[in-house]
């Protein structure tokens, strides 16, 4: 068959095919009569096994070593295996630098570029399994704290006025940037460029200010599904597993016995149904 008959059912190109050709991956057979190249059923299974690898991206000088019998496949395939991981390895490290450094909205005129390619030449060094969880975490509790948190402030709020300026505290105090975008008892603004809300949640003693992100949504922590799930779980079991630990061991220390099991056990439920009520309401 021709080569445009070779390239139809190999799926590979005839440009490919000739310089497959020229690379001394194959030799096809020439017609007698006019020195055309035939391929043969043999030559569409050589360029099906070349395309194959090359979609695997197997370097060439492999390829060509597995064909003349150099090389075996499986030692190609699991050398190829290895490359690929370490590329995967730093596409994921890419996607997190990617992910971290979009929630912080930069922007191209006033982003620390020196501290960016540091950072990217010079990567934190692999740390264990239970280091990784603890980052993750700590990136959890972290956009959580973006999308809602609360604070006290100084003094009661009755005014607008007294609203704006417990909000603007708060900011400094933080190093945070302000913009106040609606005034009122139930203000709209922005900090570091993250549009919230504002609630007063009046209180016996000390008022309480509650913030809500507009858009909750683009506020994405770059995990996996499946391990945010997990430590969204962790961020509600932990501190009543704690409380439950620190209430046994200074049971413990006092009479060294179990006596206060049941103190623990109250106690560590109470901040459970806390946690469960803070985090379904």
């Amino acid at each position: 068959m021709n080569i445009k008959q070779a390239a139809e059912q190999s799926g590979v190109s005839s440009t490919n095919i000739r310089f497959y050709e020229k690379e001394g991956l194959m030799t096809p057979a020439r017609n007698r009569g006019n020195a055309y190249r035939d391929y043969t059923a043999g030559d569409i299974r050589t360029l099906k096994l070349i395309r194959m690898l090359r979609m695997l991206d197997v370097p060439l000088p492999t390829i060509k070593a597995v064909l003349r019998g150099e090389q075996p496949l499986q030692q190609a395939l699991q050398a190829q295996q290895t490359v690929l991981e370490q590329q995967a390895a730093q596409l994921a490290a890419a996607m997190q630098f990617c992910a971290d450094l979009a929630r912080q909205q930069p922007q191209a005129d006033t982003l620390d570029v020196d501290a960016c390619l540091t950072r990217m030449e010079s990567p934190t060094p692999q740390q264990g399994f239970f280091s990784g969880w603890l980052q993750d975490y700590c990136t959890l509790a972290r956009v959580q704290h973006q999308k809602h948190f609360f604070f006290i402030p100084q003094g009661s709020i009755n005014t607008p006025q007294e609203f704006t300026a417990a909000l603007q505290t708060y900011a400094e105090e933080r190093g945070m940037q302000f913009a106040l975008t609606k005034k009122g008892m139930y203000p709209e603004f922005s900090l570091d460029g993250i549009p919230y809300k504002a609630y007063r949640n009046p209180g016996k003693y000390r008022d309480e200010i509650c913030c809500d992100t507009v858009h909750p949504e683009q506020l994405d922590t770059g995990l996996p599904s499946r391990r945010e799930k997990l430590l969204r779980i962790a961020r509600i079991v932990l501190p009543p597993v704690c409380v439950f630990a620190a209430i046994m061991a200074a049971g413990w220390a006092v009479t060294g016995g179990t006596d206060w099991l049941w103190l623990a056990a109250l106690a560590s439920g109470g901040v459970l149904l806390g946690r469960c009520f803070e985090k379904w309401l």
